[in-house]
């Protein structure tokens, strides 16, 4: 998702810089599209990245309260999904908001 993403940016920019007269409006309604889709690929990392982090905040309290080493090892197992996903969904989020950008930047070219 993130090389979709970087693809997109790219391929925007390269459009904006160069001095060619381009069709904005049919850019700008493809570079809407790839926001939508980058919007529900963002919406569905939360939705993991939360659910990740509740069970690990139930799975440390159950160890808190029982003190079980195969609890501690599944709270190992979570943590070390949890971060790797929360890297993630703050790389996405931050494409998405350079794809936002980006979009006032094409509005732009078309009121010109």
């Amino acid at each position: 998702m993130i090389d979709y993403l970087n693809q997109q940016l790219k391929e925007i920019n390269e459009k904006i810089k160069s001095g060619e007269s381009q069709n904005w409006k049919l850019i700008l309604e493809h570079h809407r599209e790839a926001i939508k889709f980058m919007q529900h690929e963002r919406l569905i990392h939360l939705l993991v990245t939360l659910a990740f982090g509740i069970l690990f905040v139930i799975s440390m309290m159950f160890s808190l309260v029982c003190s079980s080493w195969l609890l501690m090892v599944v709270d190992f197992l979570l943590l070390i999904l949890l971060v790797p996903y929360i890297f993630h969904y703050f790389r996405l989020e931050n494409g998405v908001q350079k794809l936002y950008w980006i979009d006032k930047l094409i509005q732009k070219k078309i009121e010109v």
